[in-house]
């Protein structure tokens, strides 16, 4: 008697898959329950009021990232302020997004049961349902991340101009909504480099085209900043860091630029800068641990003119210059804070969904260490798949940065990728296409069950 080959369990049976399906319709229909039930509409203060006023500003607005803006005001122009068509579109980015996920999983090779699967983990995962009910760049740039990622799987497939383009305007749009994706999307394109060598021709168009997207933001924040800044203003939250104190007083001076029409004489911006991570206790109920800052009321303050570019940021940020034992300090909050550190804002508001997101930040941390351990296993002997190669690198250098103030909200885009990676390590086995490349075309040998 001839016995069937060994599967792993999320591929086994039809049983599986059918829960899987329910699964994903019950936490689509749950997801608009959310958003339809706590209108984004009802939260708008803090920074989802400064997202929403720089779609009505738009182009003006604040030098933040332009992606979300553009999203904002575009949403703003066809629905105004109306309460169900801006929980629609946000509901519409709620169940989107895990889809592209499971978009991304299917390309890179894994098959269509734990592909389904990896829509159900982050489907059904709290933190990645809640940001949904407020205004914020987290829920277009979730969406945008699953995207890039199908298509550098898509690329790494099949090559070709084409690939290559969507590629490169997905990850560029993705950073132009928030750069905390930037080393990811460095990571792929370097990895699609390597994996297919494009030609010259696609590299020209692809350097063209992410020129051409660059171009907008860099120019607009050119006019209110002083210097070129596509990504929007580096330095206020890096000063925030370096500083040491619980809040950043900040009076901006702009000039006239009579060219485009903006700030026809001198205006003066005051405003205050204080991380959600100054406010908190990650540890508890085990421990009433808290950054340093958080204890104290501690302020400072900087004076920026626009007419001298990043001279201003820069001595600001030069005059707060730590030495070997803060920066070791900052660093080693900066890490408790990424592994523990609950989600601004959705822990600003006592609801029950919000309790359940507010419970789900313990998840991580073990999840880290299982991915970690099951990635290191699969580099020990030799497999260097895209999935756990990405996934190990981003998430580390997140972990162990020190140039911003960490918050539970910066964490978002990497948790998507560790489930991911979870249900990649359970299918036990590599499902990645091997590329062979001769000359200008490249033979695909994709793995067993993959179409």
């Amino acid at each position: 008697m001839r016995l069937p080959p060994r599967t792993h369990f999320l591929a086994g049976t039809s049983v599986w898959f059918k829960v899987s399906v329910v699964l994903i319709v019950a936490a689509s229909c749950f997801r608009i329950f959310i958003v339809f039930h706590h209108n984004p509409m009802d939260s708008l203060f803090g920074d989802m009021l400064r997202h929403w006023q720089n779609g009505l500003l738009f182009p003006r607005g604040t030098a933040d990232p332009i992606g979300y803006q553009l999203y904002i005001f575009t949403v703003q122009r066809v629905a105004g302020s109306n309460r169900f068509l801006i929980a629609l579109a946000s509901s519409a980015l709620s169940v989107f997004m895990p889809w592209t996920y499971y978009r991304a999983a299917r390309a890179f090779g894994l098959e269509k049961a734990p592909s389904l699967w990896v829509w159900v983990l982050i489907a059904w995962t709290p933190s990645l349902i809640v940001i949904y009910r407020f205004i914020m760049m987290e829920t277009l740039l979730l969406v945008l991340e699953g995207a890039a990622l199908w298509m550098t799987a898509r690329y790494l497939r099949k090559g070709g101009t084409r690939p290559f383009l969507l590629l490169v305007f997905c990850w560029t749009l993705a950073c132009l909504t928030k750069p905390t994706v930037l080393p990811l999307a460095a990571i792929c394109f370097l990895w699609a480099l390597w994996k297919q060598c494009p030609s010259w021709r696609q590299m020209t168009w692809g350097s063209a085209l992410a020129l051409v997207m660059l171009l907008p933001s860099s120019l607009r924040n050119y006019v209110q900043l002083g210097f070129v800044a596509p990504f929007g203003n580096p330095w206020l939250t890096r000063i925030q860091l370096r500083c040491g104190a619980k809040r950043l007083d900040l009076d901006f001076y702009t000039h006239a630029v009579p060219a485009v029409g903006y700030h026809p004489e001198l205006a003066v911006h005051s405003g205050e800068a204080e991380s959600p991570s100054c406010s908190i206790r990650p540890l508890e109920p085990l421990s009433h641990w808290a950054m340093r800052r958080a204890w104290g009321d501690s302020k400072v303050r900087i004076a920026v003119d626009s007419a001298y570019g990043q001279r201003d940021w820069k001595a600001a940020y030069e005059r707060f210059t730590p030495d070997a034992a803060e920066w070791l300090a900052q660093w080693r909050e900066n890490i408790i804070l990424f592994f523990f550190a609950p989600s601004y804002p959705e822990t600003s508001e006592p609801e029950w969904d919000t309790y359940l997101e507010y419970l789900g930040r313990w998840l991580w941390a073990p999840l880290i260490l299982l991915v970690f351990m099951g990635n290191a296993r699969a580099f020990i002997c030799g497999r260097f798949d895209t999935i756990p190669v990405t996934v190990t690198l981003y998430t580390l250098g997140f972990a162990l940065q020190n140039i911003v103030i960490m918050e539970g909200r910066y964490r978002k885009p990497v948790e998507p990728l560790l489930l991911l990676n979870v249900v990649w390590l359970l299918c036990n086995k590599s499902s990645e296409p091997k590329v062979v490349g001769i000359g200008d075309r490249q033979l695909v040998q994709e793995s067993a069950g993959t179409t």
